[in-house]
């Protein structure tokens, strides 16, 4: 109805813009309370989302862009989940941010850790499964749901890493370490980050954008990489098998 697109919009504008049909100063309180606490509530799930970038920028400025961010892209689904994944460029535009050029790829990480830990389950296919499948079922071989990829010019991996609350070892990271080609997923309740080298990293990403192991060995000419590769994604835990060949994983 046109009253309840008329409210939802005036909830995403600053305080003091009240939505039609409000008879009083009475209804216009109890608005901006149930205003504030919407933005409270899409706020707690950003930072849920993203708290190295919390961390990292700390409370207040993220407070502030979180709730600049929510005016700019607006929750369109009743899946909290899916708020947030346009913060990586939303933060890239902040002139604001300019001071820590990896921000933004520290949140192209959390999202795809994010989206890691709420993909569905899938078994992995280990190596010693590997020789019970017939030759012609390889093309049934593809990523776990659970598996993201990313490339950055940042030890992004590193940044992430001494800013869990758990960890214990050395704080310090040097960015002259160069980038880093990831596989993000999830392990139990826990996620986890996995360099990978560049052709095992271009196999992955085939996988990711193909769906199979078929159809993206048309994108690697070169059979001895393909095996390498293949062999790597396997023994990192990263790959699945869709078919009904094997008895057991």
């Amino acid at each position: 109805m046109r009253w309840q697109h008329d409210w939802m919009d005036a909830l995403r504008r600053p305080a003091g813009a009240p939505a039609s049909g409000l008879r009083d100063a009475r209804d216009l309180a109890r608005f901006e309370v149930y205003r504030a606490s919407f933005e409270a509530n899409l706020g707690h799930a950003l930072r849920d989302t993203y708290p190295v970038v919390n961390r990292l920028v700390g409370e207040d400025y993220f407070g502030q862009v979180a709730r600049a961010y929510l005016r700019a892209h607006p929750s369109h689904s009743g899946d909290i989940h899916a708020f947030g994944a346009e913060f990586e460029s939303f933060l890239a535009a902040q002139d604001s941010a300019r001071d820590l050029p990896y921000l933004p790829d520290v949140a192209r990480l959390e999202w795809l850790a994010h989206q890691a830990f709420h993909a569905t389950d899938a078994t992995q296919l280990r190596l010693a499964a590997l020789a019970e499948l017939p030759p012609d079922s390889y093309a049934d071989l593809c990523l776990l749901p659970c598996v993201r990829l990313m490339r950055s010019e940042f030890p992004v991996h590193r940044i992430w890493q001494v800013n869990q609350e758990s960890w214990g070892g050395d704080a310090v990271v040097r960015l002259e370490e160069g980038g880093v080609r990831l596989a993000v997923t999830r392990e139990g309740l826990d996620i986890a980050l996995l360099p990978l080298e560049a052709e095992a990293h271009e196999l992955a990403r085939a996988l990711f954008e193909c769906g199979s192991l078929d159809a993206a060995s048309e994108d690697m000419a070169d059979t001895d990489s393909l095996g390498r590769s293949l062999h790597a994604l396997i023994s990192a835990g990263l790959v699945a098998h869709t078919g009904t060949h094997l008895n057991s994983q």
